[in-house]
C-alpha cells in the first residue's frame, strides 16, 4: 500500500499544481491596482489566463484519460497446473508458506526472460509469470530465489495496488508531455513529474531490498547471486539468438516451429560461451532516474545466508519440458497472427518451419539481398549471373568490377572478383535446388550441396575469369541454370 498512497497522493498533487498556476493567476489580476492597466491590458490578461487554463485542463484530462485506458499489454503464455509441473507448484507452496502469503492462483510461462507478477485489484487473483528461457538454463536453487522475492512481493501487499501506482506513473507523465516544451504552462509539470519519478523510484528500490532479504533467506547467499547472473546471461544469449537466428528468418517472412526448444538446443551448443556470460560481472547504475537499483547494488545488499544450494535443473521441475515450450509456442504464434492480421498480412502455415528449413530460407534470404546490392552497385537488373559472365566474356572485367572495388589496381580486380561471383554462383545453386544451407547452432550455417556432400564453387569462379562459357558449362552440369542468380 505505501506506494499506492504516495501515488494516490503524488496524483492529487498533480491537480494541484494546476490548480496552483490558476490561483496565481487571479491572484495576480486581483492585486492590480486599478487603473495601473488599460482596459484593453486587462482584457488581454484575462484572455491569457483563459488560455493558460486550457492548456492545464487539456493536459490534465490527456494524462487522465490515457491512465484510465492503460491495460497491461505484455504477453503471457499457457497455465502451468500442479500436474503438469508437480516441483514447481511444490516449490512455490513451499516459499510462499515461507514468506507469509498464499500461493498464487495461477502459474504462467511467458517468454520475457524475468520473473513477473499480476495481481487483479477487485478480484485479488495473483499470477506468476516465468520466463521459459530462464527456466531451461536455471537451477532450482536459482528458480526459488525469483520465486522467493516475488512471493516476498506479494506477502508485503506490493501486488495489489501496483496497478494504481502504475496508472498514477502514467498520468503524470502523460500530464507533463501534453504540451510543448517551449509552453510555459508545461513547466511546473514537468518539474512535477522530476519531484513525482525521485519519490516514486525512491519507493521501488525500497521494495526490491526489501523482496530480495526474502529471496535470499529462503535461496542463500549462492543462489541468489547465482539467479541474478543468470538473468542477465540469458538476456545477453537470447539477444545474440535472436540477431543470428530468429531475427533474419522473422525478417524474411518465416516463422520457427519451435523457438524455444531451438533456444535450448542453442545454448546448450553453446555452453562454454554462456558460461562466459555468467562469469561477467553484474551491471552498476548509479542514476538516481532508474526505478530499480541495479543488479551489482541489490547483490552486493544481500544479507549473509548459508542455506544448501539446490544445482539440480530448474526444466526438471516441469515434466513434459517439450509441451510446455510447444504450448508458449502456440500462445507466441497466435499472438504474432493477430499483430500481423493488424498491418494486412497473413501467416499461413507453410511460412511456419523446422528450424533446417527456417534457417536455409533465412540465409537465402540474405543472400539474395547481398547478391541484390551488389548488381545494383554494378548497374545490373534482373538475373545478374548471364549478364556478368557475358561482360567477362566480352573482357569487360574491369566494367563489372570497378565498381565493387573503385580503389584497387587492375592487377587485383581478378582475384577481388572471385568472391562476388562465387556468391552470384551459390545463389544459383540454391536456387536451382543443387544447394542448401545446413543449419548448425555452434557455427554459421554452412552451403552444401543438397545431398549433403560439401559444395564449393571457388574453382568454377576462378574458371569463369577466364573461360565464362567453360564456367557456364560445368555449372550446368552439375544442374546450375546461370538464369537462377
Amino acid at each position: 500500500m505505501g506506494r499506492a498512497l504516495v501515488s494516490m497522493v503524488m496524483l492529487c498533487g498533480l491537480v494541484g499544481v494546476a490548480a496552483a498556476q490558476l490561483t496565481g493567476f487571479v491572484v495576480l489580476l486581483r492585486a492590480i491596482p486599478p487603473g495601473r492597466v488599460s482596459p484593453v491590458g486587462f482584457v488581454i490578461l484575462v484572455l491569457v489566463m483563459f488560455g493558460w487554463a486550457g492548456c492545464l485542463v487539456w493536459a490534465l484530462g490527456r494524462g487522465l484519460w490515457r491512465a484510465l485506458r492503460q491495460r497491461d499489454e505484455r504477453p503471457t503464455g499457457p497455465a502451468l497446473d500442479a500436474d503438469q509441473a508437480p516441483g514447481l507448484w511444490e516449490l512455490v507452496r513451499e516459499v510462499a508458506a515461507e514468506a507469509g502469503t498464499r500461493p498464487p492462483h495461477e502459474v504462467r510461462l511467458m517468454s520475457e526472460i524475468n520473473f513477473r507478477y499480476a495481481h487483479a485489484f477487485l478480484r485479488g487473483r495473483r499470477t506468476l509469470f516465468i520466463g521459459l528461457p530462464l527456466l531451461q538454463t536455471m537451477t532450482v536453487g536459482h528458480a526459488r530465489f525469483g520465486v522467493a522475492h516475488f512471493m516476498a512481493h506479494f506477502a508485503a501487499g506490493h501486488t495489489r495496488w501496483v496497478g494504481f501506482a502504475i496508472r498514477s506513473d502514467t498520468a503524470v507523465v502523460t500530464t507533463a508531455e501534453a504540451l510543448r516544451p517551449t509552453n510555459p504552462a508545461a513547466w511546473a509539470f514537468r518539474g512535477y513529474r522530476w519531484l513525482y519519478r525521485l519519490i516514486d523510484n525512491a519507493v521501488c528500490r525500497r521494495w526490491e531490498f526489501r523482496a530480495d532479504a526474502v529471496g535470499v533467506r529462503e535461496a542463500g547467499s549462492a543462489d541468489a547471486v547465482g539467479a541474478m547472473h543468470e538473468i542477465w546471461a540469458v538476456r545477453d544469449a537470447w539477444n545474440f539468438f535472436y540477431d543470428f537466428y530468429l531475427g533474419p528468418g522473422v525478417e524474411a517472412g518465416h516463422l520457427p516451429d519451435d523457438v524455444f526448444g531451438g533456444f535450448a538446443e542453442f545454448v546448450a551448443a553453446r555452453k562454454d560461451e554462456l558460461d562466459a556470460l555468467r562469469a561477467k560481472p553484474l551491471p552498476a547504475n548509479t542514476s538516481r532516474w532508474d526505478p530499480y537499483p541495479s543488479s551489482a547494488t541489490r547483490a552486493a545488499r544481500f544479507p549473509e545466508s548459508f542455506a544448501v544450494s539446490d544445482g539440480r535443473p530448474a526444466a526438471t521441475l516441469i515434466l513434459d519440458l517439450a509441451a510446455a515450450q510447444a504450448a508458449l509456442c502456440a500462445v507466441e504464434l497466435e499472438a504474432t497472427r493477430a499483430a500481423w492480421h493488424a498491418v494486412g498480412q497473413e501467416v499461413e502455415d507453410d511460412m511456419v518451419l523446422a528450424w533446417p528449413e527456417f534457417t536455409h530460407a533465412a540465409t537465402t534470404a540474405q543472400l539474395q539481398r547481398e547478391t541484390d546490392g551488389m548488381l545494383h552497385t554494378i548497374g545490373l537488373a534482373g538475373p545478374g549471373l548471364p549478364q556478368v559472365l557475358r561482360m567477362l566474356e566480352d573482357g569487360g572485367l574491369d566494367e563489372v568490377a570497378r565498381p565493387l572495388f573503385p580503389d584497387a589496381a587492375p592487377e587485383e580486380l581478378p582475384e577481388l572478383f572471385l568472391t562476388p561471383l562465387e556468391v552470384l554462383m551459390n545463389l544459383a545453386a540454391v536456387r536451382a535446388g543443387r544447394a542448401v544451407f545446413r543449419h548448425s547452432w555452434s557455427e554459421p550455417a554452412e552451403l552444401v550441396a543438397s545431398d549433403g556432400s560439401p559444395l564449393d564453387l571457388t574453382k568454377v569462379a576462378e574458371r569463369a575469369i577466364t573461360d565464362p562459357r567453360g564456367a557456364t558449362a560445368e555449372l550446368a552440369a552439375l544442374g546450375i541454370g546461370i538464369w537462377r542468380a
